[in-house]
């Protein structure tokens, strides 16, 4: 079986990261091509390190549709894939066009809510039209992919619903990770300091500006707190004008991208996810993998990762003052709070080992390229 993945990019983002170790355990019998179209390399060296074949088609436009269109057509009239996967909105439009002339069976992804009002909210004036041709472009095309994989519940719900897609074309399959590489997180020595760490990329869906002013608030009771964030972004600078005036340069470090910045979690005391909006959020599975003490917003995609919601410290999304409170929560029933991380980490092994993924999705090719399987 041939697949080509089609990706936007190899920027460093959850969802590249995630398909580059779907395919890492993947069975080697199955020829794998990853196409992306865009200037953005950083995980090129993780990509030409696993077995498939990388092909980059160095679109410069923004979008340029038309010569990626020509281009990836090109591609797969050569190639003969017997099936197309494709992740994130420009290569997802570009693969359904070549896939409805070419007739290649298309599974199209779901990794975030793509029309929740919490996007919405993020244009404004003019911006609200390009909001709606996203969407238009995207309905009118969402007959095409003959299967959809969503990495949760919540967002095949939320995305099926905006774009009129059945919940019988969707799969959905957890984003996953070799749970081998984790060993179990334990409370590290204490310097004086109790320290929370967040990770993602620097954008206004992740909610850093709700965790700085809970950390205002919080540190009114807590002198020996610390907050290190791991991630770059374009709100980098505006985030560093928001730490200044909120006087939180003494303990609030932004400490740019880090590889496998999950590592990193071993020398904090607790991972908070602020998060207004989310995919499945690959930083939240590494945490519960760990058995960290975590508190996150209590958005559907982020109590679905967790499972069962109530065995966390969840807050109000957008709520900085519940935010402060249940990381003042969990602060005071520290140990507690560490046990309950054991936990979630044995639930996290069963939920997210990537074998298990790899299998499920290979499955699910199987199904789209040689019928149901017996």
């Amino acid at each position: 079986m041939k697949v080509v993945f089609t990706i936007d990019s190899l920027a460093q983002g959850g969802t590249e990261q995630s398909i580059a170790e779907l395919i890492a355990n993947f069975n080697q019998n199955i020829e794998i091509i990853v196409v992306y179209f865009y200037d953005a390399h950083q995980l090129r060296e993780t990509y030409e390190s696993l077995n498939c074949k990388l092909i980059y088609l160095g679109i410069s436009d923004k979008y340029g549709f038309y010569k990626s269109v020509r281009l990836f057509y090109n591609l797969v009239i050569n190639e003969k894939p017997d099936v197309v996967v494709s992740s994130l909105y420009r290569s997802l439009i570009i693969s359904r066009l070549v896939c409805w002339f070419t007739k290649i069976p298309l599974i199209g992804t779901f990794v975030n809510e793509r029309y929740g009002s919490d996007r919405k909210e993020r244009f404004k004036g003019l911006d609200i039209v390009k909001y709606y041709a996203t969407w238009f472009l995207d309905r009118i095309t969402a007959f095409i992919p003959v299967k959809v994989i969503s990495n949760s519940y919540s967002i095949s719900y939320f995305n099926g619903n905006s774009l009129g897609i059945n919940s019988s074309r969707i799969k959905v399959i957890y984003r996953g990770r070799d749970t081998r590489n984790y060993n179990a997180w334990n409370r590290p020595a204490s310097n004086g300091k109790f320290i929370w760490m967040s990770i993602g990329r620097l954008i206004p869906q992740k909610g850093y500006d709700i965790l700085l002013h809970a950390l205002y608030k919080l540190k009114t009771n807590n002198s020996n707190i610390q907050l290190r964030i791991i991630g770059e972004g374009p709100l980098k600078n505006e985030l560093e004008g928001l730490i200044k005036e909120l006087n939180l340069q003494d303990i609030v470090f932004l400490e740019g991208n880090k590889p496998l910045g999950w590592k990193n979690l071993y020398n904090a005391n607790a991972f908070v996810l602020p998060s207004v909006s989310e995919g499945f959020s690959g930083a939240l599975v590494e945490a519960l993998i760990m058995g960290i003490p975590i508190v996150a917003s209590d958005i559907p995609m982020n109590i679905e990762a967790v499972s069962p919601g109530k065995d966390a410290y969840f807050f109000k999304s957008k709520d900085h003052q519940h935010l402060c409170e249940k990381m003042q929560s969990l602060m005071n029933e520290y140990e507690d709070a560490c046990e309950l991380g054991k936990l979630m980490r044995s639930r996290a092994i069963d939920n997210y080992d990537i074998q298990q993924v790899a299998n499920t999705y290979e499955r699910t090719l199987e199904t789209v390229v040689y019928g149901k399987q017996s």
